[in-house]
């Protein structure tokens, strides 16, 4: 795992807190949700299925807060030695704020410390978030040809990514 220090530690940004989170907060997930996913490549999930997720053993919910209120979360899951990161969001007012930075540090610190080994991800090709994984040594890995549909029935290719945690 590449060694990382957040870019917005001492800038004088709002302070968040990342904390596990539970069904109970599952509303304000959905929320975020609605706001941070565009709706042209279907990549948010609906009530339902975080609910599915989140009820499955070795699931996890991570939660940041700003300001009292939950700006971001990270669903993920074990099995064996190694996590899957399968979605990541953040309000897009805490966007470009370091929320999806700290969210994604603790899930590979919560993962270290449970015996994982190797976390996955995959995300659309174009997605900016590229940049993010990559600090912290995720590399690409494989490739889904014309994955997502877009807009104007405009596809686009879905890349996997992994990174190796020093246990």
């Amino acid at each position: 795992m590449a060694t990382r220090q957040s870019p917005w530690e001492d800038e004088g940004v709002d302070p968040v807190v990342i904390r596990t989170g539970d069904l109970n907060d599952l509303s304000d997930v959905m929320h975020v949700m609605e706001h941070a996913f565009p709706k042209t490549y279907g990549e948010g999930w609906n009530h339902h299925q975080c609910r599915s997720m989140l009820s499955m053993p070795n699931a996890r919910l991570l939660i940041a807060e700003c300001k009292d209120m939950i700006c971001g979360f990270l669903i993920s899951r074990q099995a064996a030695d190694e996590e899957e990161l399968l979605m990541i969001a953040v309000s897009p007012a805490y966007q470009s704020r370091g929320v999806g930075y700290q969210l994604l540090d603790q899930m590979l610190k919560t993962a270290q410390s449970h015996g994982v080994s190797a976390v996955f991800l995959e995300m659309r090709a174009d997605n900016t978030a590229q940049k993010l994984y990559t600090k912290f040594g995720f590399e690409r890995i494989g490739l889904r040809k014309a994955y997502y549909t877009g807009p104007n029935k405009e596809k686009f290719d879905a890349v996997t990514y992994k990174a190796m945690l020093t246990i």
